[in-house]
């Protein structure tokens, strides 16, 4: 197998993933700012101009959520994508609303004004965008806050690709100046999350 990223934003569960199960996987970074995402090469594989992407054997797999089920249900032994039909349901659930709310409405928002732009030459941050994003953060880490209320991860007892998927965001939230810190039961499940085999090479 093979990943083809950079080590920030929606990859960093990816990664942390990765070396949680110890897979044997070769990572080859990628560098926006010298347009690796723009080779003929690379749009073969991705043709969204984005990141991750995973081969594997010559199946081809992009956006970091499908990404995570395929690798944790390469392993059901280690429990991660749960055998039961409401905790399945369950972590759609989150994978879905990381998706839609927490990365593209709020932590990723302000990412992308705030750093991405600027790697990839696409101009000056916009504040109302920024502005639109914080709130939009308050938002959604309060529903977030308080769903993992007496629970040690996102579903409840069990670890699984959810926790993964809207753990992955954490650190650029951090780096963005979105106030984690804010949210009690987020801090608390991050620590624990974070502490994980893997995840502090990920969150490089």
């Amino acid at each position: 197998m093979k990943l083809y990223l950079f080590p920030a934003g929606r990859a960093v569960g990816v990664l942390a993933l990765k070396d949680h199960l110890a897979l044997d996987c070769e990572v080859q970074l990628l560098d926006f700012r010298r347009g690796d995402q723009l080779t003929p090469q690379y749009l073969a594989l991705n043709p969204n101009k984005k990141m991750p992407t995973l081969e594997d054997d010559g199946f081809v797999l992009w956006e970091s959520n499908a990404i995570l089920f395929y690798l944790a249900a390469k392993h059901p032994e280690k429990g991660l994508w749960p055998s039961d039909l409401k905790g399945q349901a369950d972590v759609l659930r989150w994978l879905a609303w990381e998706s839609a709310h927490w990365d593209a409405e709020s932590c990723g928002m302000v990412s992308y004004e705030k750093a991405s732009k600027a790697v990839l030459g696409l101009g000056p941050p916009d504040p109302a965008f920024i502005a639109r994003g914080e709130q939009n953060f308050a938002r959604f880490a309060a529903v977030l806050d308080d769903a993992l209320a007496s629970k040690t991860w996102l579903i409840g007892e069990q670890l699984t690709i959810a926790d993964f998927s809207v753990g992955g965001v954490v650190p650029s939230a951090e780096a963005m100046g979105l106030p984690i810190g804010d949210y009690p039961e987020i801090t608390r499940w991050y620590k624990r999350l974070s502490a994980l085999s893997g995840w502090p090479r990920a969150s490089v």
